[in-house]
């Protein structure tokens, strides 16, 4: 996991006007909780919490509060404004790197898989998985490496090569990736498929 520096400052006032104000400085309000510590409201340069989420959602933050208090922690959620994407407010989560942690990891797909070359169609249907490790042994990703997949090949979770006291929490048996032959390629041994035509008796509706 990456680890990043960001020093924020406590927030005293609270409400939408405050909120308003903030956002005139360039900052955004936060709160800091967990661990059965107090929860603490704070502020945050929005600059800087961008780049704390451009680290990806996994990045372990050292945290410097007033009075050089550290807390370690990681960003829990965000909201955008759903309009013009600036971020509204941040939720962090402190941790202790002696204990685990369960998160969810990325997949990244590397390669090309032959059985494509031949009229296989790919699909992807898993973008992360959940695991539970010390926080410093989280990795940012997962490579699923597709190039050696031929048509009616498929990857499980169980497939991903994890790294030592990592366990996987997410289901062993789920599906990553397919190869299959294209639906319009499929036709029935005795060829295409002709519609049934009933005729019905006059009279009939």
């Amino acid at each position: 996991m990456h680890q990043v520096e960001l020093n924020v400052s406590l927030r005293e006032k609270k409400g939408k006007e405050a909120n308003k104000k903030l956002k005139a400085n360039g900052t955004v309000p936060a709160i800091l909780y967990g661990r059965e510590k107090e929860n603490i409201s704070l502020t945050i340069n929005a600059k800087e919490l961008a780049k704390v989420i451009s680290a990806g959602e996994n990045a372990i933050i050292s945290m410097t509060l007033a009075d050089n208090m550290q807390e370690t922690v990681v960003l829990k959620d965000w909201q955008l404004h759903p309009y013009n994407g600036t971020i509204l407010h941040a939720d962090f989560y402190r941790i202790s790197l002696e204990e685990s942690i369960e998160v969810k990891v990325p997949l990244e797909i590397l390669g090309t898989a032959p059985g494509q070359k031949t009229g296989g169609v790919m699909d992807i249907l898993l973008r992360e998985v959940e695991v539970r490790a010390l926080p410093l042994q989280v990795p940012d990703k997962f490579e699923v490496n597709v190039s050696y997949l031929e048509i009616g090949d498929i990857i499980h979770v169980k497939d991903i090569q994890m790294g030592e006291g990592i366990e996987i929490l997410s289901d062993p048996e789920q599906v990553i990736v397919t190869l299959t032959v294209p639906v319009a390629e499929i036709e029935s041994p005795q060829g295409p498929i002709e519609p049934e035509i009933v005729k019905k008796k006059k009279g009939e509706k």
